[in-house]
C-alpha cells in the first residue's frame, strides 16, 4: 500500500511538471506574436506598400518605353468587283524627362518621407502590440498567483474553522463566531473558483493578443517590476518617440508636396524617339524613325495652380503646429506615465512591508487566541487584515508590472525593435 502511494505521488508530480513545462515564457510569447499577430502583419504590409511607392515615385528619372502594333483587312466593291485592302503598322516609342521643374525629385523625396513615417508607425505598432501582449501575459501570471493565494487563504480559513469548532465544543467560543468562520470559509471557496474562471479568461485573452484562437496552457515568469531610472532628460526621451519623429517627418513631406505643385509652373522638357514600320500588303514593310524634343508650359490655369501652392503652404503651417502640439502632449504624457510607474513600484514596496507586518501580527495573535489571551473579535480583525494585505500586495505587483509596460509603450520601445533590429 505504501509503495502504491509513493508511485502515485511521483506520477502526480511528474504530470504537474510536464504541464508546467508547456507554459510559455515571455520570449516565447513574443515569438508567437511576431508569427501570428494580424496587426503586425498588417503593419509590415503597410511599410512594404510605401516602399513600392518610393519605387513608383522614382520612375520619372528613368525612360519609359512603349510598343504598339496594329493591322487591318477590308474589302470594297468597285465596278462589280471586290478589291481587298491590307495594312499593318508597328512602333516603339521611348520618352525621357529631361527637366520637370524639380517635380520628379520632389516626388521621390516626398515618397521617402512617407516611407520614413511608415517606418515610425511600424515601430509604434510594435510597441502597441507588445503592450497588449505584455499586459495579457501579466494578467495570466496574476491569475495563476491568485489561485495559489486563494488556495492558501481557503486552507487558513479551514484551519480557523477547526480551531473555533474545538473552542466552541469546549464551551469557550460562541455560536456566532463559529458561524462567521464558516461563512468566511465559504467566501474563500468562492474566491478560489472565481480566480480559476479569471484564469480561463486571461489565457484566452493572451492567446487573442498573440493572434491565436486556442487558449495558451499558461505562462512562466514572476511579477517583479524593475525600479524605474531617474527621469533626467525628459525632452530627449520625448524626441526619440515614434509620434515625435512622425510629426517632424510630416513637415518634410508637406514641404516636398509644395515643391511638386510648384514644379508645374516651370516648362517641361522631354526627349522622344520613335521607330516604326508599316505595310500595305503584310509582306513588304517600310521603316521610319524620328527623334525630337518636346516642351510645354502652363500659361494660365484659372488660378488653380496658385491656389494649390497656397494650400500646400498652409498644409506646411498645419504640420508645424501639429509638431508643437505633439511635443507638448508627449512631455505631459511621459511625465504622467513615469509618475504612475514610480508610484506603483513604491506602492508595491510599501505594501510588502505591510504584509510582512500583518504576517507577524497574525502569528502572534493566533498564539494568544489559542491560549485564551485574545478575544475572537480582535483575532478575527487581524486574520482578515492579513488576507486583505496578501490580496492587496499581489494586486500591487500586477499594477507595477503593467505600469512598467505602459512606460515602455509611451516611449515607443519594444523588445522586437531594440533586440531584433526591427
Amino acid at each position: 500500500m505504501n509503495k502504491s502511494v509513493v508511485v502515485f505521488i511521483f506520477l502526480a508530480v511528474g504530470l504537474a511538471q510536464a504541464s508546467t513545462n508547456d507554459f510559455l515564457t515571455w520570449e516565447e510569447c513574443l515569438g508567437r506574436t511576431k508569427s501570428y499577430s494580424p496587426e503586425l502583419m498588417s503593419a509590415r504590409a503597410a511599410v512594404r506598400e510605401l516602399e513600392y511607392g518610393v519605387s513608383s515615385a522614382s520612375s520619372g528619372f528613368l525612360p519609359s518605353v512603349t510598343a504598339s502594333a496594329g493591322g487591318s483587312y477590308n474589302e470594297s466593291e468597285k465596278d462589280n468587283k471586290w478589291d481587298d485592302g491590307k495594312s499593318s503598322t508597328g512602333a516603339i516609342t521611348l520618352q525621357q524627362d529631361l527637366f520637370s521643374g524639380g517635380g520628379n525629385l520632389a516626388k521621390r523625396r516626398r515618397a521617402m518621407a512617407q516611407l520614413e513615417i511608415g517606418a515610425e508607425q511600424y515601430r509604434k505598432a510594435l510597441s502597441d502590440v507588445e503592450l497588449r501582449v505584455r499586459v495579457a501575459y501579466v494578467d495570466v501570471l496574476y491569475a495563476q498567483d491568485l489561485i495559489e493565494l486563494t488556495q492558501k487563504i481557503a486552507e487558513r480559513r479551514a484551519n480557523n474553522v477547526r480551531l473555533i469548532q474545538l473552542r466552541f465544543d469546549g464551551g469557550r467560543e460562541n455560536a456566532g463566531s463559529l458561524a462567521r468562520s464558516k461563512a468566511q470559509l465559504a467566501q474563500a471557496g468562492f474566491d478560489e473558483r472565481e480566480a480559476r474562471r479569471a484564469l480561463d479568461y486571461a489565457l484566452r485573452n493572451l492567446a487573442a493578443a498573440m493572434g491565436q484562437l486556442d487558449p495558451v496552457p499558461g505562462a512562466q515568469g514572476d511579477l517583479a517590476a524593475k525600479n524605474p531610472d531617474n527621469l533626467v532628460d525628459l525632452k530627449g526621451l520625448m524626441e526619440q518617440t515614434p509620434s515625435y519623429s512622425i510629426a517632424i517627418t510630416q513637415i518634410e513631406a508637406a514641404k516636398q508636396g509644395v515643391k511638386v505643385t510648384r514644379s508645374q509652373r516651370f516648362p517641361d522638357l522631354r526627349f522622344t524617339a520613335i521607330a516604326s514600320a508599316n505595310s500595305s500588303d503584310y509582306d513588304n514593310y517600310n521603316g521610319r524613325w524620328s527623334v525630337g524634343l518636346n516642351t510645354s508650359m502652363p500659361l494660365f490655369t484659372g488660378n488653380q495652380l496658385s491656389s494649390d501652392i497656397a494650400a500646400g503652404k498652409e498644409k506646411v503651417v498645419q504640420t508645424e503646429m501639429d509638431l508643437l502640439d505633439t511635443a507638448n502632449t508627449l512631455m505631459a504624457t511621459l511625465q504622467q506615465r513615469w509618475n504612475s510607474y514610480m508610484d506603483s513600484v513604491e506602492s508595491e514596496s510599501v505594501q510588502k512591508q505591510l504584509l510582512d507586518a500583518e504576517m507577524l501580527r497574525a502569528e502572534i495573535s493566533t498564539a494568544k487566541y489559542k491560549q485564551g489571551l485574545l478575544s475572537y473579535e480582535d483575532w478575527d480583525i487581524i486574520e482578515s487584515n492579513l488576507i486583505s494585505q496578501s490580496q492587496a500586495h499581489l494586486a500591487r505587483r500586477r499594477t507595477a508590472e503593467a505600469e512598467q509596460a505602459r512606460w515602455k509603450n509611451a516611449l515607443g520601445w519594444s523588445d522586437w525593435h531594440t533586440q531584433q533590429g526591427e
